[in-house]
């Protein structure tokens, strides 16, 4: 969907009351604030959703047993010392959330947050095939931060993780700025929205029996959020990485 779209629903139903969009068009006064919250709503529904995934390259090295995966270490950056395989024309953006999957060379899962031990087979020159263990657990020091098991002849590594919400581009117009999210999802995102609009911060202590019409639009929140739970096993990327039609959308 684009922010436009957004706006315009916006405008005919939470805000068709109030100086900002009574007039049928969103204030340009009110555009900044409105703004703002929508990318809140956004950045909400994509931690209560798998709306976008992505993935990055990671290049190990003998003897470097932690890796920080942030942009500072991108090949893109001129980093001589860098280690996550990018290109200026698409630099990786600092966008984990949740690394959920890595693999190797030959596309084997790796275990995550565990030191997994398993016999492996060798065979020497006189064809005799003793086994030893091997030790290929990857833990997390953060979010975005490996550790390696000491000693390890990894390789070349694709982690697949859970990605940010792209920011709103303050460049783009309303109708050519694209927003990570389905068409699915624009009912939830106007009533986010509206109870961010609607109950400022502090509300709640103004006193117990006045009536704030963000609460309604919480509760509407709430529902199609979990309406949308009920109805989508899973969503997948969108945008340039969608796959989320193959997850059963109706």
């Amino acid at each position: 969907m684009f922010l436009k779209e957004v706006h315009d629903h916006l405008v005919s139903s939470e805000l068709t009351k109030h100086v900002a969009g009574e007039s049928g068009e969103l204030n340009p006064l009110w555009e900044g604030r409105i703004n703002l919250i929508i990318q809140a709503g956004i950045a909400d529904l994509n931690k209560l959703f798998a709306i976008r995934e992505n993935e990055l390259l990671l290049r190990t090295k003998l003897g470097k047993d932690i890796y920080e995966l942030v942009s500072a270490n991108a090949v893109s950056t001129g980093n001589p010392y860098a280690f996550i395989i990018d290109t200026v024309e698409e630099p990786f953006k600092d966008d984990i959330m949740q690394i959920h999957r890595i693999t190797n060379s030959n596309g084997d899962s790796l275990w995550l947050n565990t030191d997994v031990a398993y016999l492996q087979p060798n065979e020497n020159l006189y064809g005799v095939r003793p086994s030893y263990f091997a030790h290929m657990g990857i833990n997390f020091l953060a979010y975005n931060t490996l550790k390696l098991t000491k000693g390890h002849d990894l390789g070349d590594l694709l982690v697949q993780y859970k990605a940010k919400a792209k920011p709103l581009v303050g460049t783009d117009t309303p109708k050519t700025c694209f927003i990570d999210l389905p068409d699915h999802f624009m009912n939830a995102l106007c009533a986010y929205v509206g109870s961010r609009f609607f109950n400022p911060a502090g509300a709640e202590t103004i006193g117990n029996g006045m009536y704030h019409e963000g609460s309604n639009y919480t509760a509407i929140y709430q529902n199609e959020v979990k309406t949308l739970k009920e109805n989508l096993a899973s969503i997948a990327s969108i945008g340039e990485n969608t796959n989320f039609y193959r997850n059963g959308w109706a």
